[in-house]
């Protein structure tokens, strides 16, 4: 699967017909907006909402505004549940969202590795995607920052033997020409 952000969209550049976009709504400032780039996109959507962030940008929208969107926009394939430590985490999100779809657990923390193969058991039939997310595993270890290379390479070993594909940041656009919206 190819994610890519949503303002990448707006560099017209070729991407894949099937290239899923990613909505960060950190990034998203108001209902209005979260609903504009809903409908101007025609892609399936990759929904990430950063609940409990703590560095900028925070978010303004709430979960309920995200919950309320996946119930209106069919388009919206996924939703990454963020800093997934536990399994009840998934849960208590699966009871709130549409059935089709598609939870990602985000892994963030050296709990959430070894959670892992608890986490994937309460994975659907057809959820096999996490979001390793290592700068935030790596500042998670905090004074054992040589363990990160080894949690890495615990949560692949163990993604892999479970048939769990990992999704990792692959690189950045930057751009001085970026137009908005």
């Amino acid at each position: 699967m190819l994610i890519i952000s949503q303002h990448a969209r707006l560099l017209h550049l070729p991407f894949p017909r099937h290239t899923v976009y990613r909505l960060n709504a950190a990034w998203i400032k108001s209902v209005k907006e979260l609903d504009f780039l809903l409908k101007k996109i025609k892609n399936d959507i990759f929904l990430d909402f950063p609940q409990g962030r703590t560095k900028p940008p925070k978010p303004v929208l709430a979960l309920n505004d995200m919950i309320e969107a996946m119930h209106k926009n069919t388009n919206i394939k996924y939703f990454a549940i963020t800093n997934v430590k536990k399994p009840e985490q998934i849960d208590d999100i699966r009871e709130k969202v549409p059935s089709r779809i598609k939870l990602v657990p985000k892994i963030e923390s050296k709990s959430g590795i070894d959670n892992l193969e608890k986490i994937f058991k309460k994975l659907k039939r057809g959820e096999r995607h996490i979001m390793l997310d290592k700068e935030d595993l790596y500042n998670d270890m905090g004074s054992h920052k040589e363990l990160f290379e080894r949690y890495v390479e615990k949560a692949l070993a163990c993604s892999k033997k479970k048939r769990i594909s990992v999704l990792e940041l692959q690189g950045v656009i930057f751009s001085d020409e970026m137009p908005r919206n």
